[in-house]
């Protein structure tokens, strides 16, 4: 997807500048910021296609149900009511910090959680206050399903070597190490 991006962005320049080059002949400043802006163009929109499309994803996975009956849910809010999360341990191990969570299904449904790892949405948090996200690969899941009336404990780990986690943050709410 990337590289059709940057191959439209080339192509729009080239023809950005075969129409200035049939007029005069144009000064470097003028070939510069005309190359410019239309790099500036084909990358905002690139970004605004893909930040669409990606929210287009989210929103049709949790519109349609699952062919299990899940409801699928990707914020805090739609969780409230239908389940509950805990922070339920902490382990240092060679190379990050595992952070096993406990999901407790209240609804008749099963309920998944998805998009979990996408940037921002499973966080550890240090005593200094700064974050470290889920490791990259296959050991952290992007979903977690949760059959109904029952929970799960799910270990994720984080990048975050020798420093003391004070806190796991799960799609903007923060669940304190308790001490």
């Amino acid at each position: 997807m990337k590289h059709s991006i940057v191959a439209c962005a080339c192509m729009a320049l080239l023809w950005a500048g075969a129409s200035i080059a049939e007029e005069a002949a144009p000064s470097a400043s003028s070939l510069r910021d005309s190359a410019k802006s239309t790099m500036s163009t084909a990358i905002s929109a690139g970004k605004n296609l893909m930040g669409g499309l990606t929210e287009g994803v989210t929103e049709g996975r949790e519109a349609a149900e699952g062919a299990d009956g899940a409801t699928s849910i990707s914020t805090f809010e739609q969780l409230e009511g239908l389940g509950t999360v805990d922070l339920l341990r902490i382990e240092s191990q060679e190379g990050g910090v595992v952070a096993t969570l406990g999901f407790k299904n209240q609804s008749d449904k099963p309920l998944r959680l998805i998009n979990l790892t996408q940037t921002g949405a499973l966080i550890a948090i240090d005593k200094d206050g700064y974050s470290s996200a889920l490791q990259v690969g296959l050991v952290n899941p992007d979903h977690v399903t949760i059959p109904a009336k029952v929970g799960v404990r799910q270990k994720f780990i984080f990048d975050s070597e020798g420093e003391e986690v004070q806190a796991i943050r799960l799609w903007g709410r923060d669940f304190n190490v308790k001490k």
